[in-house]
């Protein structure tokens, strides 16, 4: 099974498209899917959407009001923690907005399936680009991705804060319980690099596949806020250079077999 956790606020006007495509996609590999809607408190319908969806199984959680990305990744993640997921099973997290092309989603899944913890798509691989979107937001987010790469402890890889990632459920499942409540603790949009700075503190292998990301896919406007998350990059920055990021409660065993150097699986 793979399961896609799907953060959404205010998306109404992109739902349709991506449950069409991810519909499409499921029904013409077999491959049975579940997907996880967190609705942030949306005022436009969004959830209904999600839970109007007739041909595939769905979970719905709803935040009364707007939390944050940082809370809709912990419901989302807490969420798939209660549905019946085997280690064997996969975790997907894609943005609703229809920017993270489901053409380099099976690339991804064979990654994964090739033993690699956590599947990165990049627009800063080789073969990746940045389209549909003006140059001011295009400079500011190679000054945030610079700021990532030099991080003190941050896995060897291009992009740091895609939310289009894939996750082996053996993996996600080990960091939620090594961390527990403190696998996020960033707020906004910085949690996604936070997380994988700590999944790299759990030497988890990390690969990256090139994405085209094509912000004239969107309807409507990023509801990314630049200079606010660029504010927070530098914050988790300190917090990482100072030693006051979080360390796993927990050390994962020699059990766990999912856990290998870390690598950029380039």
């Amino acid at each position: 099974m793979i399961y896609f956790i799907i953060p959404a606020f205010n998306e109404s006007a992109n739902v349709p498209r991506l449950i069409s495509s991810l519909k499409d996609w499921s029904r013409s590999r077999s491959q049975p899917v579940h997907l996880i809607a967190v609705d942030d408190g949306s005022t436009d319908g969004t959830g209904e959407l999600f839970a109007a969806c007739p041909d595939l199984p769905v979970t719905v959680v709803r935040h009364a009001a707007n939390r944050g990305v940082h809370e809709v990744f912990r419901s989302g993640f807490q969420a798939w923690s209660k549905l019946p997921a085997g280690p064997q099973d996969l975790a997907v997290t894609l943005e609703a907005d229809n920017t993270s092309s489901l053409e380099i989603l099976d690339v991804m899944l064979a990654r994964a399936r090739e033993g690699y913890d956590v599947v990165l798509a990049s627009c800063y691989a080789p073969g990746g680009e940045v389209v549909g979107t003006n140059l001011f937001r295009r400079t500011l987010s190679f000054c945030a991705n610079l700021i990532l790469r030099c991080t003190p402890g941050m896995p060897r890889a291009r992009t740091f804060s895609s939310f289009y990632r894939i996750y082996s459920g053996s993996f996600l499942a080990c960091a939620m319980q090594c961390y527990g409540d403190r696998l996020i603790e960033e707020s906004g949009f910085v949690c996604v690099a936070e997380m994988l700075l700590k999944f790299g503190l759990l030497k988890a292998r990390i690969s990256e596949v090139p994405l085209r990301l094509d912000g004239s896919c969107r309807v409507g406007a990023s509801k990314m806020k630049v200079l606010r998350t660029i504010r927070g990059y530098l914050a988790l920055f300190t917090h990482a250079a100072t030693g006051r990021l979080a360390k796993p409660m927990l050390q994962p065993g020699p059990e766990e077999p999912v856990l290998h150097k870390a690598a950029s699986g380039l």
